[in-house]
């Protein structure tokens, strides 16, 4: 068995003068936010991006420090288009005979013979692990109750969010929704921000059919360390509480992750849970 404890998350984070793009999803974000939310304690409010550290440093399940990944290569980023889709959850069936003719009909995304985003009439979906890593009780410091903070927010630091539209959801099963439930599970490929094919579908994802490992982060950094999940490869979740349903650090809790850099079942799921206490990265979908 490989021991991977001393392994840690590279936290880089960069803002590229995106500052803009950054306050306006934050404050579109906090507005639907006040409007959704009952309560909100001021200290379980939204991370500034000043909060983000500018160096990498890291830290693995067990706490101990280890080197972040090396930088990949530089390579032209997936750019991200909007669309109609907006079912979560369920796979569409394909397009019709009509794809390849130029023209967007039916359930197609997009069908233009030049673009390079769009595989069978459908266009590519963005995936990255975090630049940061967090505790078990991650979500004490983002918007309650919205899991998906943290991706968007990661996401509009490094330009990947268009019109302040919340594109990103987490892969993590929580005590009422597995990864599979929450997410889009999309007939289209899922690309890398450094535009490497990840799957060539979401049923490629859940039958463990990956093309290269998840370990480029949303500044199409790599990224070696490890990232929470409870979730297995099929997108269902592990037994137990997700540490209280990521609020919690309590001594004793624990909690399943993955090796972003891993092409098997292993970049979800390692067989020994890490305690809460530890600091991982998130994965982030772009859903849908």
């Amino acid at each position: 068995m490989k021991l991977r404890m001393g392994i840690c998350v590279g936290l880089m984070v960069q803002g590229c003068g995106l500052e803009r793009d950054w306050q306006g999803w934050q404050q579109a974000s906090q507005g639907e936010a006040s409007g959704a939310a009952g309560e909100s304690s001021s200290g379980s409010s939204t991370r500034a991006a000043e909060d983000l550290p500018g160096e990498a440093s890291s830290t693995g399940p067990d706490g101990a420090g280890s080197s972040s990944g090396e930088a990949s290569e530089s390579s032209t980023s997936s750019s991200v288009s909007s669309s109609s889709t907006e079912a979560t959850g369920s796979t569409t069936s394909g397009p019709g005979s009509e794809c390849g003719d130029g023209v967007v009909s039916g359930e197609e995304e997009c069908d233009d013979p030049w673009d390079e985003t769009c595989n069978r009439c459908y266009r590519d979906r963005v995936v990255f692990v975090t630049s940061k890593g967090y505790n078990g009780d991650w979500m004490t410091g983002f918007v309650p109750g919205d899991y998906d903070y943290a991706c968007n927010m990661h996401a509009a630091l490094a330009g990947l969010v268009v019109n302040n539209q919340r594109r990103f959801k987490v892969w993590i099963s929580t005590s009422e929704e597995s990864a599979a439930e929450r997410l889009f599970h999309s007939p289209g490929r899922y690309v890398l921000v450094n535009g490497l094919v990840f799957a060539d579908s979401w049923d490629d994802i859940v039958a463990g059919k990956l093309e290269n490992p998840p370990n480029v982060d949303e500044n199409s950094e790599t990224q070696n360390g490890a990232a929470w999940t409870d979730t297995r490869p099929d997108g269902s979740a592990m037994d137990g509480d997700h540490c209280s349903d990521w609020t919690s650090t309590q001594v004793g809790k624990s909690a399943y992750y993955g090796f972003p850099f891993e092409l098997d079942s292993q970049w979800t799921m390692y067989p020994d849970p890490a305690p809460c206490a530890g600091k991982l990265a998130l994965y982030c979908f772009e859903s849908p």
